[in-house]
C-alpha cells in the first residue's frame, strides 16, 4: 500500500467550484501614497538642511506667474516708473521707444531689434528713433553690445528666467549650458565690461520737473 501525502492542517479546502482561501500574511505592511510599487520609479532622496540654532523653516508653494498679459513679465524700479513719466514728458518719442524696449526684453533684459524694425513698430520716422536711443545711452539707461543688440540696465528694469552660457567644455551634442538671472551677477558683468560706458556703471537719473502750465489771464 502507497504513502499519501498528507496536507499541511493550515491549509483550508474550498468546497468544490471556488477558489482556495490564501493564507494571510503576517506583519503586511500597510498600505501607503509613499511605498513605491514594485518596477515603479525610484523616490528622490530626501534633502536635509541644517538650520542654525534658534531658526526656524517655513515650506511655501512656489509662487505663480501665469496671470501676466501675454505669459512674460519684467522687475521694474518703481522710482525708474515715476521718473520717466514726469522726465519724457515733453519727449513722446523717447518715452514710446524706452517703453517698447523694456516690453521687447529676453530674459537678461537684452533686445534684439534694430532701429528700422523698432521704428516700424512704433509707426515713426527712423531719425526720431535714432535720436531717442541716442538719448537713452547718454542717460545710461541703454546700452548696445553690438548692432541690433541692446542691454537695458538692470538698475531700474529686469527680465527674469534662466539664459546660456558659454562653456567651452560642454560637448557639440548637448543642449546649451543655461544660469538663472541674478541682478547683482548680472550688474557687476556689465560694470566689469570696458565696453560699457561709466554713464551705464553709474547710473544717476536727472531730476527735471515738467513746465507749470501759466495760469490764465482775467
Amino acid at each position: 500500500m502507497s504513502a499519501q501525502p498528507s496536507e499541511d492542517p493550515r491549509r483550508q479546502r474550498a468546497p468544490d467550484g471556488e477558489a482556495a482561501p490564501q493564507p494571510k500574511r503576517k506583519n503586511a505592511p500597510a498600505p501607503s501614497p509613499y511605498r513605491r510599487p514594485r518596477g515603479g520609479p525610484r523616490p528622490r532622496p530626501a534633502t536635509i538642511v541644517k538650520l542654525p540654532e534658534g531658526h526656524r523653516a517655513i515650506v511655501e508653494k512656489n509662487p505663480t506667474s501665469v496671470g501676466f498679459l501675454g505669459g512674460a513679465f519684467s522687475m521694474d524700479s518703481l522710482e525708474f516708473l515715476k521718473w520717466m513719466a514726469v522726465y519724457f514728458h515733453d519727449d513722446i518719442a523717447c518715452l514710446r521707444t524706452l517703453l517698447f524696449l523694456m516690453g521687447s526684453q529676453e530674459p537678461g533684459g537684452t533686445i534684439r531689434a534694430t532701429q528700422k524694425q523698432i521704428a516700424g513698430e512704433l509707426t515713426l520716422n527712423r531719425v526720431h528713433v535714432n535720436r531717442a536711443i541716442g538719448r537713452l545711452f547718454d542717460l545710461g539707461l541703454v546700452h548696445m553690445v553690438t548692432r541690433g543688440l541692446y542691454q537695458l540696465n538692470p538698475q531700474v528694469v529686469l527680465r527674469g528666467g534662466t539664459i546660456e552660457v558659454q562653456d567651452p567644455g560642454r560637448p557639440f551634442n548637448r543642449k546649451p549650458a543655461t544660469r538663472k538671472v541674478d541682478q547683482l551677477d548680472l550688474i557687476e558683468e556689465l560694470i566689469d565690461d570696458p565696453n560699457v560706458s561709466n554713464e551705464f556703471k553709474q547710473l544717476m537719473l536727472p531730476s527735471r520737473a515738467p513746465k507749470k502750465p501759466k495760469a490764465s489771464e482775467g
